[in-house]
């Protein structure tokens, strides 16, 4: 398969008939006290990685592409890619599968959690008073499901702070248990075979690894990077390679269509 540009557009992605569906994932951070990042335990029931660790996230609805949104929030960026509807999609997410909300500071949201997941209420009319803050939500990284597969999936993703008085709880359907780890940590959990992830959770872990605090990979992630292709092995035993990264060049290992752009920290 021919390298594929990392602004291609998800309706112009290379395709075996299965939908490429847009989604949206976020990587929260805190520093408790060293830099950690929340992640969730897919329900062993699920269809696309089931028992995988990964980060909050989900598909891009039709309500997220609510014109009302521009208005309600604000970003650092509003010509950035992907659109706004990615960001509000991310946080949507966020607040149904764990229980946080990221951008708005109202307690009584929460209680709004499972009617907003089962349908029953708009996001865009919870926030209709404005005031979603989406500045320090910044894409890092794009992934497109290789083929072939039941699934496939166009996902960005975000890293933002997570708010201070976050007490993130699974949500009992996706979501079964919810942890917050060093990066570091999480990948020799990895490793040990302790944890099961997909090389796209993988390979933003790899990259945060370097950092120490959140203030530092917001300003980072806020300058970005050019888009570095990572090449992928054995998922189940190998670290994701990244261009500066010997071995990059090994002949088994093949090329996805996966791209990070958030910088590799300063050594």
């Amino acid at each position: 398969m021919a390298t594929v540009d990392p602004l291609t557009p998800t309706n112009q992605l290379p395709t075996d008939g299965v939908p490429i569906r847009p989604a949206a994932t976020v990587v929260l951070l805190a520093d408790r006290p060293h830099l950690e990042v929340l992640t969730l335990r897919r329900s062993d029931q699920l269809v696309f990685a089931p028992d995988h660790t990964v980060f909050p996230g989900g598909v891009v609805d039709q309500s997220d592409h609510d014109p009302r949104w521009r208005d309600l929030a604000t970003c650092s960026n509003p010509q950035e890619r992907p659109g706004l509807a990615h960001r509000v999609a991310a946080v949507r997410e966020t607040l149904e599968e764990v229980g946080v909300m990221v951008g708005f500071d109202e307690p009584a949201l929460l209680d709004q959690r499972r009617n907003l997941e089962q349908g029953r209420v708009q996001f865009a009319d919870l926030l209709a008073s404005g005031g979603l803050d989406l500045s320090q939500v910044h894409a890092i990284s794009r992934w497109v499901t290789p083929m072939p597969g039941p699934r496939r999936y166009d996902a960005y993703f975000f890293v933002a702070p997570a708010p201070a008085n976050a007490a993130p709880a699974a949500d009992g359907g996706e979501a079964v248990e919810v942890a917050w780890l060093r990066p570091a940590q999480a990948l020799q959990q990895w490793a040990t075979g302790e944890l099961t992830m997909i090389t796209p959770t993988r390979s933003i872990l790899q990259r945060l690894a370097g950092y120490q605090t959140t203030a530092q990979v917001l300003a980072a992630a806020a300058i970005g990077g050019p888009p570095e292709l990572v090449r992928i092995g054995d998922e189940h035993t190998e670290k994701a390679y990244f261009p500066a990264d010997p071995g990059y060049h090994q002949p088994h290992l093949k090329e996805g269509m996966g791209w990070v752009w958030l910088p590799a920290a300063p050594a």
